[in-house]
């Protein structure tokens, strides 16, 4: 099997003195791409360097709505380059109605700007959102999304709101969650979205599967989520691998 994980934070510093074997776990657990994002402008650099550093591994450079600081939003125009420094995505980027702070219009104009650039360079997005779909929805109204489209990651939404964020060519990436299989609306959700919308991730080192909550979270625990989504869904692993490496190619416009 092949399996791309759509979304992970290498640059965590939980993996300083251990990315090399982190890495390396990944590709024997099957891990053909692994696409780390930054979540601000500091980290830019060190995510382009890792793509640089490990074959498997891809760049997606943005910033994200939790740690948006003063001038973040004149610093987005830093972007503009992404795709020659060899970034496959902008992200992560988002709107969260769940966190006091930054002021959600702050998170607005800093999301919107990205959006925008990220559709005048053409590269997906990988939006983070959590309590603000309708937010989302109308930035995506307003703006656009770029030809290539983009994920909505961890997505936490109902097949309803995975329907209307559809219309704008975005595809929805699960990881640890769906190894909590005790939630109707999570199955009726991934059941609309497969197989030509769902993609696997894991945001490691954050949100791990319940069969490895106890331990630093990794890319190669992609392959509980896997598992998750099989029994899930009744399909085979290997399908499910097959399709969701598929769809990240096609997005991301992976050479593998």
């Amino acid at each position: 099997m092949r399996l791309v994980d759509a979304h992970c934070h290498l640059e965590s510093g939980l993996y300083d003195g251990c990315r090399d074997r982190v890495v390396e776990e990944a590709e024997r657990a099957g891990l053909a791409a692994i696409i780390t994002s930054s979540i601000t402008p500091s980290q830019w650099e060190f995510t382009l360097e890792l793509a640089r550093r490990y074959r498997i591994v891809y760049a997606s450079l943005g910033i994200h709505p939790w740690y948006i600081e003063d001038g973040d939003l004149e610093r987005v125009t830093g972007l503009t380059g992404a795709a020659k420094s060899g970034a496959v995505a902008i992200g992560e980027i988002g709107l969260d109605r769940k966190v006091d702070s930054p002021p959600f219009e702050t998170q607005r104009a800093v999301f919107e700007a990205q959006l925008s650039l990220a559709r005048e360079i053409n590269l997906p997005v990988i939006i983070h959102c959590r309590g603000a779909f309708n937010e989302l929805v109308e930035s995506l109204k307003r703006l656009g999304t770029p030809e290539s489209g983009g994920i909505v990651h961890s997505f936490s939404g109902n097949a309803e709101i995975a329907r209307s964020l559809a219309k704008y060519n975005l595809s929805f990436s699960l990881g640890g969650i769906l190894t909590y299989r005790n939630s109707r609306k999570r199955s009726e959700m991934l059941k609309s979205i497969y197989p030509d919308r769902f993609l696997l991730e894991t945001d490691s080192p954050d949100i791990p599967p319940v069969e490895a909550k106890d331990t630093l979270h990794t890319p190669a625990n992609i392959l509980y989520n896997l598992k998750a989504a099989s029994e899930i869904l009744g399909e085979s692993e290997e399908k499910i691998a097959q399709t969701t490496t598929h769809n990240a190619i096609r997005i991301f416009k992976l050479h593998l």
